[in-house]
This record gives C-alpha cells, structure tokens and sequence, in this order.
C-alpha cells in the first residue's frame, strides 16, 4: 500500500489533462465537496484509477490542502493508523471535516470494508464521496451541472411522475412504454449529489428510479447501455439500437445487429430474473451530452429514459432478486401523462421544484443501496470475456 500526500505516489503518467478535465476537477471539489481551507482530505485511489486520483492530488496540493493518499488496496483501520503516524496532519488537527474521497474505476470496493477502515476518525465529522468509472470523460461531463441544479430538476420530475398513477413513455427511436406506477409499495430513488449524514455519495449524480408495478411495451435504446457485469465491449448503441417487447414486466423477446451486445444479453439472461424489469429510471444530468464507449454509470445519468432488467431497486426481498442488472438507455423520451403536455427529456433542465424529504417515500442513492448494485472484487459477474 502506498501511503503518502505526494503527487507522485499516484501519477502513472507524465502528461497532464486539458482544460475542460482540470476545470471538473475544481468544479468537484467546489460544486459537490464544497471543498474548504480547513478541511483534511483522504484521498483513497484503486489503482485501476491512478491517473485521475494524481489529478484530484495536484488539484489539492496547488490549493494547499493538507492531504493523506491510499492505495485502496489492503485498506484497513491499522494502515490508516500507520499513515496517520508519518501523515501531513494527525487526528487532532481534523478540527472541523475530514473529506474521505474515493476515486475507483471499473472495480469498486464493498462500502463495509472502507466504513471499517475509516475507524480511527469515529467521533470526527466525515463526509465520504465515491467517483465510479473515473476518468477524463468523467470530469468533462459528470460534474459541470450543480447539485443544486440536479436537486431542482429531479424534485420537478418526481412531482410530475409521484402524481401519475400511469403514463406513457415515447422516444425518437420507437419506443412506446405503458407504465403503471404503486409509491405507496415501491420507493423512488433520487440521486443528486447531496451529502447525508451516514450515507456515501455517490458521483456521477443526476437520476431519479423506481420499480414499475406494471410496464409492457416495446423499448428501444439507442443511447447506451450500463451493466453490473463487467464487459470491455462498447456500450453505445447508437449504430446498432437493441430492441426490447415486455409484457407485463418480462422480456419476452429481444434482438440487436451488434453481435457483442447480443451476446451479452444472452449470458446475463441465464440468470435467474435476469429477464425482469427491475427499474424504470430517468437521467436528469444535463452536463452530459454524449454517450461513452466505457460501461459506465455516466451513460446511465444522461437525460433520457433507461430501463434496468435484472435487479431491482427495491429493498431486497420486496420483489424478486438478480445477480446482474443492466440498464438499456435512449438518447431521448418524452413522458406523456393524462391532462398534461408532453415532458420531454430536452426539457427536463427547466424543471424546479421542491425535492420531497427522503422520509416520504424518496430515498438517496449511495452504494450501500444502489439500484445498479455495482461491480466488486468480492462480487464480479462477467457476462462476456
């Protein structure tokens, strides 16, 4: 393990980013961590993300912000201590927050074993942020838009949708999906951005999910897709849409002109409830503009609608259970509720609102309770070598 506030213990490479990636540096730091003078940073890397985590360190070290960095690998509450001993900052010198930042790529590790290691700063005030699949992608598009903004438009969203018994939901592509919606038995999952006390946050942000008690239709995602199980494969689907009838909330067939996509739903749906809607979600990140070939949670933040087979986003046991879920998205949709005009996704960056409280049927989204269940080592599907 590496334990260090040098730079260099991190950067794997000799160049820099451009300008957009550094200004999602410091719009991170400022926008989502609010970042200040007095704050202690940890700073925990996997190495799979050692280029993006040297950038959050020289951003911290330019702005002088005494820092402990980590190898995620072989974390534990006795490393911590040992870092603690040789670190730019000791216990006492945590006088107002610790900012625990995580930054991991395609493998993320269990919440339990980071919230165990993070045992000799009981009683300090600390705030966890978790970055997924980071890269320079991620700071171009992820966290530009506020979460002051996301909270804006998810609670406009949720007010629409909360008050809708049932609805459609079209896209350019061919889409045409008849939801029926039960709040009073499934939750709505927001993801914004916004620290809760006891709860990581987890970045990207920008969506609001939940289960739908009834859906049937044809879907067509032309955007991109995002998967629990690890792939390599490209995920936008633009050239090559794939094509989903549901009936009463099963896939009942599927096909698509990508021989790599296909393959993949074909693994995944040799799981048990693989072949289930498990989410019905709708991206409100309006910073992000464009599909990605990485599988990435980002594709699944961009402002349209996806639905999620497999896992659901349930608490678990309140419907069925899946080792996998993944999400097929659109580049676009239009929810069309009775007495209402169209929303459309293009229009989602004027919606406002205030955000319902999380005790009413609304739940934050962190990794403890995150609906796409996410990829560990302790826990890695592949669908497709």
């Amino acid at each position: 393990m590496e334990n260090s506030g040098s730079v260099e213990d991190v950067s794997g490479t000799h160049g820099g980013p451009d300008e957009q990636v550094w200004r999602g540096v410091s719009l991170m730091l400022d926008q989502y961590i609010h970042l200040k003078d007095h704050d202690r940073v940890l700073l925990l890397y996997a190495r799979s993300a050692r280029e993006p985590a040297a950038w959050v360190a020289a951003e911290l070290d330019i702005r002088g912000i005494p820092a402990i960095i980590m190898d995620l690998e072989g974390l534990s509450a006795a490393a911590i201590k040992q870092s603690l001993s040789s670190a730019k900052f000791g216990l006492d010198q945590i006088t107002d927050r610790l900012v625990v930042l995580c930054i991991e790529y395609d493998i993320v590790a269990p919440s339990d074993s980071i919230r165990d290691a993070l045992e000799p700063f009981s009683g300090k005030r600390t705030e966890v942020f978790r970055t997924v699949m980071t890269g320079a992608e991620f700071f171009k598009q992820a966290v530009t838009t506020s979460p002051a903004t996301l909270n804006n438009i998810n609670a406009g969203l949720l007010h629409s949708l909360r008050s809708a018994e049932q609805f459609k939901v079209r896209t350019s592509s061919g889409s045409e999906l008849d939801v029926v919606l039960d709040p009073s038995h499934y939750r709505w999952v927001s993801n914004r951005g916004l620290h809760r006390e006891g709860a990581f946050v987890l970045l990207p942000a920008g969506e609001v999910a939940t289960y739908p008690a009834q859906i049937s239709g044809t879907l067509v995602a032309d955007g991109a897709f995002n998967s629990t199980a690890y792939t390599t494969i490209d995920a936008r689907l633009q050239e090559h849409p794939a094509v989903f009838e549901i009936e009463n909330g099963i896939m009942v067939d599927y096909r698509c002109d990508n021989p790599s996509v296909r393959k993949l739903i074909e693994r995944c749906l040799r799981l048990q409830n693989a072949d289930r809607v498990g989410e019905l979600g709708f991206g409100t990140n309006i910073g992000i503009e464009r599909f990605i070939s990485l599988n990435s949670h980002l594709n699944e933040r961009f402002p349209s609608v996806h639905i999620g087979f497999g896992q659901s986003n349930q608490v678990r046991g309140l419907v069925h259970s899946c080792d996998v879920h993944v999400d097929f998205i659109t580049s676009d949709c239009a929810i069309e509720i009775a007495g209402q005009p169209p929303l459309r996704s293009q229009d989602f960056k004027d919606l406002t609102g205030e955000h319902p409280a999380i005790e009413e049927g609304v739940f934050d989204e962190d990794l403890d309770g995150d609906c796409c269940g996410l990829f560990s080592p302790h826990n890695n599907i592949q669908c497709l070598t």
